[in-house]
């Protein structure tokens, strides 16, 4: 039998084999099997696969690479963040920080890794976080002493949506608390991000508050407060409710509507738990104040913090409008603290009219002097008259005095006009029966005239009491000074003149034929004279104006008539005749300057 050559016998295993991996075909792994065991024989068998496994093949050698990138990805920030987890970070490196966290979050949902990388990173981004939003290197901006609040209560306009800025965040600490918030929500963190921004913010808060000089005190230390102490810390709680919501509060609710722009809902009950604690704080003092026992020193001043909490409560309502139930909650609250104080003014006010109705002290004023109701009751009017506005409010206007309406006589016809216009009626009563202290009759009118006169010239100098009163009051108690003038005169003087005159008034002059007047009435009048100087020197007229007016009513009637008098002659004029005209116009200087003086011989 003839051998077959070599290449023949190669040629026909090789046909043999495409016929098995045909038969084979039907089954992917069988052939697959089999194609491997073959090309242990042959390595030309290897091209034999079928189209479908070697794309697959050609797939998973992709594949294994895109897993082997990721890999070193993670690895490269697992490596980042294990490195920075305890040590302090410049800029440079806090953004590879970040952008590790970043890889880090874009990977956790396919690797385990990445997740545990990722959970990792979440105490060091909370400790950035807490050390960012407790940064306050401009607080001390805010801090106000004693002497720059003085009376003022208003503050410059700023809207309630937009603080100054970011408060007290520098724009780089916002930036990067914001750059650290996103990668917190962005990996699911939002409740640690919530409870570490509530503590640092609520903190930073109040450590505001409290350079506004304003503390948190408890209701009983308030009630046992001295007046002094009160006094200014109602006065600096006035300036510092305004500059607590205008300017803190707002740039509280900007700062937390950027930090928490991924998740709206969570940045709003953050600003509600950080506001909470603050307002909360305003409130209770003023709440404390409202119940504290009514006086009227505290009128001004409650009245004060009124107008305050009243003009700068729909800013806070807008604070929170866009979480309905933190508006209805603080808006409640602070309702029910503006009505309390409302209701403290208006019992402060009803009891300071009984006051002033019912003061009964029965010792008179030395000199005829103003008395110091009239002082403390002029004071006050001109305190509330500032505040009209505040008061019409309180009293039940509703409008302001733009609005209001006069009573035909000149007179603002608002609820503060009436009261302020009451309180004089009633101190002008009390003045009237206080008069009647004095059993001399000048005395009687020096005292009438002096209060009136200080009345009158605290409503013209006041324009806040002068519109609220009205010119034809001014006018009408103008002329009722004059008349206590007229009285004075009358009943001081015209005795004195009685010795100069005749019984039918004219100036005593020497007819024809008849003698010069006798001693004795040169001696009475050098007698009343005298007594008139010793009594009258201590009377006090307090007003400059005044006071000359009076010296020359007394002059322009006593001096005619005594040098008519001089000038009928007198057989003794130096037994009888004292005093010159120069000497009397002398005299008069020291009439009411409230020491009393003797005639020097």
């Amino acid at each position: 039998m003839e051998r077959m050559p070599q290449d023949a016998g190669q040629e026909r295993v090789m046909a043999a084999a495409k016929q098995i991996l045909k038969s084979l075909a039907v089954s992917k792994n069988a052939a697959d099997d089999m194609m491997h065991f073959l090309s242990t024989f042959d390595p030309r068998l290897h091209p034999l696969s079928s189209p479908e496994a070697a794309e697959e093949e050609a797939s998973g050698s992709g594949a294994d690479d895109d897993d082997l990138e990721e890999e070193e990805e993670i690895a490269a920030a697992e490596e980042v963040i294990i490195r920075c987890e305890s040590s302090s970070m410049t800029s440079g490196v806090f953004s590879d920080y970040l952008y590790a966290v970043d890889d880090a979050i874009a990977a956790s949902g396919r690797s385990a890794r990445a997740a545990a990388a990722v959970h990792a990173a979440m105490p060091r981004l909370e400790e950035e976080a807490r050390a960012l939003l407790s940064s306050s290197p401009s607080l001390r901006r805010l801090s106000v002493s004693s002497d720059d609040l003085g009376d003022a209560t208003t503050t410059p306009d700023a809207s309630p949506r937009h603080g100054n800025g970011h408060g007290t965040l520098s724009p780089t600490a916002a930036a990067s608390v914001g750059a650290v918030a996103a990668r917190m929500l962005r990996a699911g963190y939002g409740p640690e991000l919530a409870q570490v921004y509530v503590a640092a913010r609520r903190d930073a808060l109040a450590d505001s508050v409290a350079l506004l000089g304003v503390e948190a005190v408890a209701i009983e230390e308030v009630l046992r407060m001295e007046w002094t102490a009160l006094d200014q810390r109602m006065r600096r709680w006035s300036h510092a409710v305004r500059a607590v919501v205008r300017t803190l509060l707002a740039a509280e609710r900007q700062l937390c509507d950027e930090v928490f722009a991924a998740d709206e809902g969570l940045g709003h009950e953050c600003f509600a738990d950080v506001a909470r604690a603050c307002v909360l704080q305003l409130l209770a003092f003023a709440d404390a104040v409202a119940v504290s026992p009514r006086a009227t020193e505290k009128l001004y001043r409650t009245l004060g913090m009124y107008e305050a909490l009243a003009d700068v409560q729909p800013d806070l309502e807008a604070l929170f409008s866009d979480d309905d139930g933190a508006r209805e909650f603080f808006a409640s609250e602070a309702s029910s603290a503006v009505q309390q104080l409302g209701s403290t003014v208006r019992h402060t006010i009803e009891e300071f009219s009984q006051a002033i109705h019912g003061e009964a002290s029965r010792r008179p004023v030395h000199g005829g002097d103003i008395h110091p109701m009239a002082r403390y009751v002029l004071n006050y009017c001109g305190l509330l008259a500032d505040c009209r506005g505040a008061l019409d409010a309180v009293l039940g206007d509703a409008g302001g005095l733009d609005d209001a309406s006069s009573d035909g006589r000149g007179a603002a016809s608002t609820p503060s006009a009436c009261c302020i216009r009451e309180l004089l009626t009633l101190l002008l009563r009390n003045i009237d029966d206080k008069s009647r202290l004095y059993d001399d009759a000048g005395l009687r009118n020096i005292f009438l005239m002096n209060n009136l006169y200080y009345v009158v010239q605290k409503v013209r100098e006041s324009p806040s009491l002068r519109e609220l009163v009205g010119d034809d009051w001014l006018r009408r108690y103008r002329g009722q000074i004059r008349q206590y003038e007229t009285g004075y005169l009358r009943a001081s003087w015209a005795a004195v003149l009685s010795q100069l005159r005749r019984d039918d008034g004219a100036a005593a002059r020497p007819p024809a034929g008849h003698r010069a007047p006798s001693g004795p009435s040169a001696k009475s009048f050098n007698a009343v004279f005298q007594e008139l100087y010793r009594t009258q020197t201590a009377w006090k007229v307090a007003d400059a104006q005044l006071r000359e007016e009076l010296r020359i009513a007394v002059s322009e009637r006593l001096i005619p008539a005594y040098r008519a008098f001089l000038g009928q002659g007198t057989r003794h004029p130096a037994r009888h005749v004292k005093w010159s005209l120069d000497d009397l116009e002398c005299y008069m200087l020291d009439f009411f300057e409230g020491v009393q003086k003797f005639v020097r011989w």
